[in-house]
């Protein structure tokens, strides 16, 4: 895994992280495989308990009030929610209208407007394409 800062935060705010994670991965009730790989991968990283992450494992496809949720939120962890948010979205190489609409909201509470939420979008697609230079390199 590469470096991160995600377990540096306080439980509570991993937790919360966890919470917007999984609140955008089934924000259209259909959590993709490559959606639910990624979303399993950032559990990890925020070194919560089983226990805490099989919770957040029960967040998915259930609603949730975003503004309560990120009215909770330090703006820290906002942005590296919405950064992972970012990357989980586009985990099957599509973005729909509800998941942008989505990004632009979680951006603007932490004071990002939509240039820079494209540009972190932007990001998250070059990143792809370096990865899969990898796996062309490898012939996979």
């Amino acid at each position: 895994m590469l470096h991160d800062i995600v377990h540096d935060l306080d439980p509570e705010e991993r937790f919360r992280y966890g919470q917007l994670l999984a609140y955008l991965a089934s924000s259209d009730r259909n959590v993709t495989r490559e959606e639910m790989s990624f979303f399993e991968q950032r559990l990890g990283a925020t070194l919560l308990s089983p226990q805490r992450r099989e919770q957040l494992r029960k967040c998915l496809n259930v609603d949730v009030d975003l503004t309560s949720l990120l009215g909770g939120m330090q703006p820290k962890t906002i942005k590296l929610a919405l950064r992972d948010s970012a990357m989980m979205t586009l985990a099957d190489r599509h973005i729909d209208d509800e998941e942008k609409k989505i990004l632009l909201s979680v951006g603007g509470v932490a004071g990002l407007g939509e240039e820079e939420v494209d540009k972190l979008i932007a990001w998250v697609i070059k990143g792809y394409h370096w990865m899969q230079e990898g796996y062309d390199q490898l012939g996979l």
